[in-house]
């Protein structure tokens, strides 16, 4: 079967036919109807992402009468507006978001009112909704195809799962890359059914936690395959192997396994022992023959003090000798010459 990127737009419109056919069997074939302002139909489509119709209707309608108007919810906390919205889906992304939109809103046009996003082009719109931070793929395109009529399969991150595990869609496609592989295969008119279809069994408690799994690819991607993906999801979970825990040996089986081990260590002792006796022995000559170097150079610096002092002393006494020997010659000289002097007198 052709990759994703080549499959054809006739495979995909029969799958996605097929698909509407099966889940209305299951999930209600009404429409909700929308019927309200380009800025109200943003703040719903905000609480709708990733919950059922009526969550969203509930939530939108509370967090109305919880504040005074909308500049209120503007300047309250994200804080405040997550706890107004706690019981939808991911309420701390809806209260940035919430809050994003009325400061961008009020920022650019000074009030509430955002009519004028209804007159622009599609690529217009486009790039206006991209300059509110934090705004979601899903946000954009539900407030494109309810205020332009745009021609989008709106698809949230609940709704993105249940399609890659339909397998309708590729598996590394990101929400944006398959609302726009989708779009081939679904007509306008069919577009906004086919998305509340999804969302039905996104939310059905059923398929909730199984469309969080991790989706294991078998073969080529082939969107015609959807039915046996549908089955899988139908079919009860499959449970993880548990680990078996060690079997109980009978008391024979202990009783022999402990005299073997105590068996293994006996051997091991003598081992053991002869390993320290011979490093101790290796210890006892390493400290002898320190002792022994220590000695030597102990008694070969006495010897060479004791040279020393030896030559010192001889030193010493030639010295006083040839002192002695020089101070006879002199007292001899002397007296000589005395003697000389006394002699001239006479």
């Amino acid at each position: 079967m052709p990759p994703a990127s080549t499959t054809k737009a006739s495979d995909k419109t029969q799958a996605c036919k097929k698909l509407t056919s099966l889940l209305q069997r299951t999930y209600s074939r009404s429409l909700p109807k929308l019927k309200m302002p380009v800025l109200e139909t943003m703040l719903f489509a905000v609480c709708l992402e990733d919950n059922t119709w009526e969550k969203a209707e509930a939530g939108y309608d509370k967090l109305l009468r919880s504040y005074f108007d909308l500049n209120e919810i503007r300047v309250s906390s994200v804080s405040e507006i997550e706890t107004t919205l706690s019981e939808l889906k991911g309420a701390d992304w809806k209260g940035l978001r919430i809050r994003s939109i009325l400061r961008y809103v009020f920022e650019s046009t000074y009030s509430f009112e955002f009519e004028k996003l209804s007159k622009l082009t599609l690529e217009s719109a486009q790039k206006r909704l991209k300059k509110i931070d934090f705004l979601s793929p899903f946000v954009a395109s539900f407030t494109l195809q309810q205020v332009l009529g745009s021609h989008v399969v709106c698809l949230d991150h609940i709704a993105h799962r249940l399609a890659i595990h339909l397998g309708i869609v590729p598996v590394d496609s990101s929400i944006e890359d398959a609302s726009e592989f989708l779009k081939a295969g679904v007509k306008k008119s069919d577009a906004f059914a086919f998305a509340h279809l999804l969302r039905q069994m996104a939310t059905d408690p059923q398929f909730a936690e199984r469309i969080e799994d991790d989706y294991d690819e078998e073969g080529e991607f082939d969107v015609l395959r959807f039915e046996d993906r549908l089955a899988v999801l139908k079919a009860p979970r499959k449970r993880k192997k548990k680990k078996k825990a060690p079997v109980e040996q009978p008391a024979a089986k202990k009783k022999a396994a402990k005299k073997k081990a105590t068996k293994a260590a006996a051997k091991k002792e003598p081992a053991k022992k002869a390993a320290v006796k011979k490093a101790a022995v290796k210890k006892a000559a390493v400290k002898k023959a320190a002792v022994k170097k220590a000695a030597t150079k102990k008694a070969a610096t006495k010897k060479a003090a004791t040279k020393k002092k030896a030559a010192t002393k001889k030193a010493a006494t030639k010295k006083a000798a040839a002192k002695k020997v020089t101070q006879k010659k002199t007292a001899s000289k002397k007296k000589a010459a005395r003697k000389k002097v006394a002699k001239k007198k006479k």
